[in-house]
């Protein structure tokens, strides 16, 4: 078994576990359309494991021995504790100007805007994705990169942790409030120096929320949430929050959130309100 399929095969299980526990805990079912979140569930883990992964590695695979055709292993050399945070810190700071990005571009949040029409925040979300977004994620083209060049165990370290802190920061259960709920008051301070750094369900849920306590168009950073402080783009509410999704999550058609620009649709109508049922005769 190769490096990468036993990372894909820790990636699936892990997901999978959380996922079930959250299912079992009747988390997914706070959801107001539990069925169609599950179907862009499935579509978002399809097209990233196996579509756009074997797409964009059979490219940039192809792309990086045309440009460097004797360079294989040529940075084998460079020790993991000197390559991995390089590594990590390029991903994690190409990933905070795309992100910052989607949000400023109109064209560009309309391929990031179905990440952020779940009207629940869950594991679930995490593959929650138009079709084109997976292709313009920095951290897939740079795969290719860094294995061809003797660096795999730095990447998918750094990728790893990547994706163990996206599981911890969409999870439905707010375990950072839990555990500073029961912190003592002597260590408090400490939470303080730690929310600026990492990037903590705390950030995220408000940057996934609207209304009080949201931070929709910040919060931008996947793991190391000092991008957010150094920028300028750092809320940190210390609170739950009340609203997930977007106002127009119920008006978005399915294609166009799956498959936009290709396909584009209106805005369906407003649903009006509940009609009485008549009385039995």
């Amino acid at each position: 078994m190769t490096d990468m399929e036993s990372i894909g095969l820790i990636v699936l299980f892990t997901f999978l576990a959380l996922w079930l526990i959250e299912l079992i805990g009747g988390r997914l079912r706070r959801s107001p359309r539990p069925r169609r979140d599950f179907g862009f569930m499935l579509f978002g883990m399809f097209s990233n494991l196996v579509l756009a992964g074997a797409a964009i590695g059979s490219l940039t695979g192809w792309l990086v021995i045309q440009l460097w055709p004797h360079g294989a292993n040529s940075l084998a050399f460079v020790p993991f504790w000197l390559a991995f945070p390089v590594i990590f810190v390029a991903e994690e700071m190409a990933h905070y100007w795309l992100h910052r990005a989607s949000h400023q571009a109109r064209w560009l949040w309309k391929i990031h805007r179905t990440h952020h029409s779940a009207q629940d925040l869950n594991v679930a979300v995490v593959y929650r994705y138009n079709f084109f977004w997976v292709f313009l994620l920095p951290q897939t083209w740079m795969g290719a990169f860094a294995v061809y060049f003797g660096q795999s165990t730095a990447y998918f370290t750094a990728i790893l942790i990547t994706f163990f802190v996206n599981l911890a920061t969409h999870s439905s259960f707010r375990w950072d409030l839990w555990l500073r709920e029961r912190t003592p008051a002597f260590l408090q301070p400490t939470w303080w120096v730690i929310e600026r750094i990492i990037t903590l369900p705390d950030t995220h849920h408000a940057h996934h929320a609207y209304g009080r306590g949201a931070h929709p168009n910040g919060n931008y950073a996947v793991t190391l949430f000092l991008f957010d402080v150094i920028f300028g783009t750092a809320k940190i509410p210390n609170r739950r929050q009340e609203h997930y999704g977007l106002p127009i999550s119920p008006r978005l058609h399915w294609a166009e959130e799956l498959f936009w620009p290709l396909v584009r649709k209106p805005l369906l109508p407003k649903p009006g309100p509940a009609q009485p049922k008549p009385a039995a005769e």
